[in-house]
C-alpha cells in the first residue's frame, strides 16, 4: 500500500514535483509546473487536530492536469508525528480503496501516499470551500435537517458492509474495536492518556464530576461495549463522526471528514456519537428517536433484513455513548480544538451519559 513518494516534514521542501508525483499515480501524465502554499492550518492551533492541512494553488504543464483542480488541500504531517502512525495509514486505506466506491457525501480524493519507514503520509483532497462548504463545531448551531443528512450518509455507508464477507477477504486489515492499528494503541496505553489528560486539566474534571464513577471504572465500562460491538452484526464505521468531523454544503447537505478512526463494529458507535454531538441536550432529546428511526429504515430501505428493532436500538445506542465520552473527548488535548469546544463536547456526551443511563444500559450487557 506504500507509495514510492514520500511528502516532506518541512513545508520548505514541498515541490511540485513531489506532488506531481503523487498525482500522477492516479493520474497517469500529469505534470505539475507550480506550486504555491496559500494558506496552513497546523495541529495544535484550534483548528487542525492530528494532522496538518496546506492549501495549494497549482498549475499544470499545457496538455495535461486538464480533468484536476487548480486548488487542492493537502493534509499530512508536518515536523515531527502528532499522532500514533495507524491512524494516518488508515485514513491513506480508507481513500485509497475504499472512498471510489461509496455513494456518500466525502472529499474527493486525487492522490496519496503513505510511508511505512517513516510513518508520514499525505493526501490530496478537494478544497471543499469550492462548493461553499461550512465546518460546524459544538459551539455552532446545526439544524435537525443538517444531522439527518449526515445521519443519512452514516445509513448508506452502513447497509453497504453490513455484516459483509469482505471483512473475512480483502477488508481484513480493518480494525475492530478490539485489535489492530489505533485499537492496540488505546488498549495499551489509552487509559494513561486520559487519566492525565484529566488530572491536568481541572475543566474535564469537574465536567465529569456528575457522573460519580473514576476514569478507570469509566474505562472498564467502556470495554464491555467494546467487546459487544465486536459481535455480529458489524459494519464499517466512520469511527469518529463527531460534529467537528463534519461539513454543511449550502444545499443543506453534509458529509463526512477525516476517516482515520474507520473500523469495523457496531452501527450504533457512529449514530450515537453523531446525534450527540451535533445537537443541543433539549434539541437532541426531542428528535433521538424520531432520527434513530429514519436511520433504521433507510437502512431496511437499502436491503439490510437483521437490524435492531427500535427499542433495541436505543438500548445500543445509550451503551455505545460512553465510546465519545472517554475516548472521544477526555483523551483529547484541548489544544487540538480549543477548550471551549472540548468542552462543549464533553458537556454534550457528560449530559447524554445521564439521559440515557448509560452506566445501567452496560452493565445490562451480557
Amino acid at each position: 500500500m506504500d507509495s514510492a513518494t514520500v511528502f516532506p516534514s518541512d513545508v520548505d521542501q514541498l515541490t511540485p514535483a513531489i506532488v506531481g508525483a503523487v498525482l500522477a499515480e492516479q493520474h497517469p501524465g500529469v505534470v505539475v509546473d507550480g506550486l504555491d502554499v496559500v494558506a496552513e492550518k497546523r495541529c495544535g492551533d484550534g483548528v487542525a487536530s492530528t494532522a496538518d492541512r496546506l492549501v495549494l494553488d497549482l498549475s499544470y504543464r499545457p496538455g495535461t492536469g486538464g480533468e484536476l483542480p487548480r486548488r487542492l488541500v493537502l493534509k499530512t504531517m508536518l515536523a515531527s508525528p502528532h499522532a500514533p502512525e495507524a491512524m494516518y495509514e488508515n485514513e491513506v486505506r480508507f481513500y485509497r480503496e475504499l472512498r471510489g466506491a461509496l455513494d456518500i457525501e466525502t472529499p474527493a480524493v486525487y492522490g496519496s501516499s503513505f510511508d511505512p519507514a517513516s510513518g508520514r503520509f499525505g493526501l490530496l483532497l478537494e478544497d471543499l470551500t469550492d462548493r461553499g462548504a461550512r465546518f460546524p463545531s459544538a459551539l455552532d448551531p446545526v439544524s435537525v435537517e443538517d444531522v439527518r443528512s449526515i445521519l443519512g450518509h452514516l445509513a448508506t455507508l452502513h447497509a453497504r458492509f453490513w455484516d459483509s464477507p469482505r471483512f473475512d477477504d480483502d477488508l481484513a486489515w480493518v480494525d475492530t474495536p478490539l485489535s489492530g492499528g489505533m485499537s492496540d494503541v488505546f488498549v495499551q496505553i489509552g487509559l494513561e492518556l486520559i487519566e492525565d489528560q484529566v488530572e491536568r486539566n481541572p475543566f474535564k474534571q469537574e465536567l465529569i464530576a456528575p457522573l460519580g464513577r473514576s476514569v478507570a471504572e469509566m474505562w472498564e465500562l467502556l470495554w464491555r461495549v467494546q467487546r459487544r460491538h465486536c459481535e455480529a452484526p458489524t459494519t464499517l464505521l466512520h469511527g469518529d463522526p463527531h460534529l467537528g468531523n463534519t461539513y454543511l454544503l449550502p444545499d443543506g447537505g453534509g458529509g463526512l471528514l477525516d476517516w482515520q478512526l474507520m473500523m469495523r463494529g457496531s452501527w450504533a458507535h457512529d449514530v450515537v456519537y453523531l446525534l450527540v454531538t451535533s445537537l443541543a441536550p433539549d434539541v437532541r432529546s426531542a428528535q433521538q428517536h424520531d432520527l434513530l428511526g429514519e436511520y433504521l429504515d433507510r437502512l431496511a430501505a437499502a436491503g439490510v433484513r437483521d437490524a435492531p428493532a427500535a427499542d433495541d436500538a436505543f438500548d445500543r445506542c445509550r451503551a455505545a455513548a460512553l465510546w465519545g465520552l472517554v475516548i472521544g473527548w477526555l483523551i483529547c488535548p484541548p489544544e487540538n480544538y480549543g477548550q471551549p469546544i472540548t468542552e462543549a463536547n464533553i458537556s454534550r456526551l457528560v449530559t447524554a451519559v445521564e439521559d440515557f443511563d448509560t452506566f445501567a444500559a452496560i452493565e445490562q450487557l451480557t
